[in-house]
């Protein structure tokens, strides 16, 4: 079913638009408006949205597009119906795809992100983000990081919008569940030594290979082309390095990241298989 001009859908014929203008702003932005609202582009983010269960405060269809598939959309939601060239004026894509909406972000607390996947009995896992500036690559690394199980990220200084319209669609919805939090650095080393999480830094070369992943712990991963800076290198509890037999002299970051995330939800797997079936106490009297 498509959602089309009714009842509940009003025409809006100026680029002047409040809401519009609002949208405008968000996207080019990427970050919240003045109103605390999240501007995304594309059906299949506010699919993910309202999946996701954010509440979607107002929809912007063109009117010269397919329109807006049934997206569930709760009762009440404003719909806003455009002519093409105003829709396009406030997108940020060279060929929108017809549907946009300001949404309210999830918000999450730093005690959330040390919540361990269930399966993982305990260990929270982590992502550090220090200076990516690369928005697909944050997006795909945030993806990522659902995808194994990791209790959430810590976006430092430096590193890009988590609301950049690039980094929602690499993210493809995982922005909207998993705990992302932008914090300083003295920030992230109190949260990570207060709750005894090992900080492991990932480095091109020099690094062990990444061993010990079933234990709490966060990875940290340095910009694209500078790396990690001398300061964090100190703190860090280990340096890991990705064994790389071929030619390549380093990994993407985001590539890097997501070797990481796999390795260590092979081995917290593989520790909880051997848990189960380790015998019992009892069984060995």
């Amino acid at each position: 079913m498509k959602v089309a001009a009714g009842s509940g859908a009003r025409s809006i014929e100026s680029r002047q638009n409040a809401r519009v203008k609002e949208l405008r702003a968000g996207l080019k932005r990427g970050a919240v408006t003045g109103s605390g609202l999240l501007a995304i582009e594309g059906e299949q983010l506010l699919g993910e949205a309202v999946r996701s269960g954010l509440r979607v405060h107002t929809v912007f269809v063109n009117r010269g597009s397919e329109g807006l598939q049934d997206a569930g959309l709760a009762e009440g939601t404003e719909l806003l119906l455009l002519p093409e060239e105003i829709f396009r004026s406030a997108c940020a894509t060279e060929h929108p795809q017809g549907v946009a909406a300001l949404i309210e972000p999830p918000q999450f607390s730093v005690d959330a992100a040390f919540q361990p996947n269930a399966a993982f009995h305990g260990a929270p896992l982590l992502v550090i983000a220090a200076g990516l500036q690369d928005p697909g690559n944050l997006g795909t690394l945030v993806r990522s990081a659902e995808a194994f199980g990791a209790g959430g990220m810590f976006l430092l200084p430096g590193t890009v919008s988590l609301w950049n319209a690039k980094t929602l669609r690499a993210a493809a919805g995982s922005a909207f569940r998993l705990p992302v939090l932008s914090m300083s650095p003295q920030e992230v080393l109190d949260s990570l030594r207060s709750r005894g999480v090992r900080l492991l830094a990932a480095t091109p070369r020099g690094g062990v290979s990444p061993a010990g992943l079933a234990s709490p712990v966060a990875l940290l991963l340095g910009n694209e082309g500078a790396g990690l800076s001398p300061w964090w290198l100190e703190q860090a509890d280990e340096r890991i390095t990705i064994p790389c037999p071929g030619a390549a002299e380093s990994l993407n970051a985001a590539v890097a990241g997501g070797v990481l995330l796999y390795e260590a939800a092979r081995q917290r797997r593989e520790a909880t298989i051997a848990r189960a079936n380790r015998p019992s106490a009892k069984a060995l009297r």
